[in-house]
């Protein structure tokens, strides 16, 4: 079981770095916005898409947070851009947040012997 967390720890990190990488390339074409010319609307968009990669850094230290932030990012987003479903890339970060969460509850109550609930196995 051990072995299985690992694997899918590791498939969802190597899509986060090619996910993220893909957002930075696209930053360094366009260039930093003017949010002085951008609608609400937008403002929502970008700051969506910066809540979800800043989850896609935290997620590699602590983990539950990480993926809540792709989680919450995402369906921040979504609810900016009126859709669910916004075409293959940007669900993307919310598989990868669900990912990163599995991998998390698996690997923090797989030995869990005792009853008592602790703040600190949040940033485990």
């Amino acid at each position: 079981m051990k072995l299985f967390i690992t694997i899918l720890r590791w498939i969802a990190r190597f899509l986060g770095i090619f996910l993220f990488l893909f957002f930075i390339w696209f930053a360094i074409q366009i260039g930093s916005p003017d949010l002085n010319l951008m609608s609400e609307q937008e403002i929502r968009l970008f700051s969506a898409n910066v809540i979800m990669l800043m989850g896609l850094i935290i997620v590699w230290k602590f983990e539950f947070i990480g993926s809540l932030l792709l989680i919450w990012g995402y369906i921040f987003f979504a609810i900016a851009n009126y859709s669910f479903w916004n075409g293959p890339v940007f669900p993307t970060f919310f598989f990868l947040g669900l990912l990163h969460l599995l991998c998390w509850a698996l690997s923090t109550f797989r030995n869990f012997n005792s009853h008592k609930i602790s703040f600190l196995i949040f940033l485990k």
